[in-house]
C-alpha cells in the first residue's frame, strides 16, 4: 500500500513538474529508450524522478530505494556522481557531499545514527584522507589523517 500512494504521488509531482517549465518530459513505456528527458519510474518497491541519458539516470534527479532510504542530486550514466545527500531514513545516517561512480568521493560530511559526525576527505566510499570525527557522546575530536574509515592521528 504504502509503495502505491508513493508512486501516486511521484507520478503526480512530476507531471506538475513538467507542466509548469520547458522540461521535455521523457515518452514511452521503456525507460531504457528514453533519452535526454526528464521523466520518472518505479520498479520493484524503487523509484526515481529525474533526468535520463541513453536509457540511463543523468543529471539531476531522486532515487528512493525500496527501504526508504534517498539519494538526491547528480547521476552520471546511472551512478549517484557529483554532488548530492543520502539520506537512510530507517537507521537515522545522512551524507552530504560529493560522489563518484555510486560511492562517496571527495569532500562530504557524514551525521552517524549515534550523533558522531565525521566532515573530510572521502575515497572509494571510506573516510580517507584529512577529516574530523566527533564524538557525540564524550565530544572527543579527532582531527587529522584518516585511512580505510580509520583514524591514523594528527598531521605533524
Amino acid at each position: 500500500m504504502k509503495i502505491k500512494l508513493f508512486t501516486a504521488i511521484l507520478f503526480f509531482y512530476t507531471s506538475q513538474v513538467f507542466g509548469q517549465s520547458g522540461i521535455v518530459k521523457c515518452m514511452g513505456i521503456n525507460h531504457n529508450k528514453w533519452d535526454s528527458c526528464v521523466g520518472s519510474i518505479a520498479i520493484d518497491g524503487t523509484a526515481y524522478v529525474g533526468d535520463f541519458k541513453n536509457g540511463l539516470f543523468h543529471g539531476e534527479g531522486t532515487y528512493t530505494f525500496s527501504d526508504g532510504a534517498t539519494y538526491s542530486g547528480g547521476f552520471k550514466y546511472g551512478k549517484e556522481s557529483g554532488r548530492g545527500t543520502f539520506i537512510c531514513w530507517k537507521h537515522g545516517a545522512k551524507y552530504s557531499g560529493n560522489f563518484e561512480n555510486g560511492k562517496k568521493q571527495g569532500e562530504g560530511r557524514y551525521d552517524f545514527p549515534n550523533g558522531d559526525i565525521y566532515i573530510g576527505e572521502w575515497k572509494n566510499g571510506q573516510r580517507d584522507g584529512i577529516g574530523s570525527y566527533t564524538y557525540f557522546k564524550s565530544k572527543k575530536v579527532e582531527k587529522g589523517l584518516f585511512k580505510s574509515n580509520k583514524y591514523i592521528g594528527k598531521i605533524k
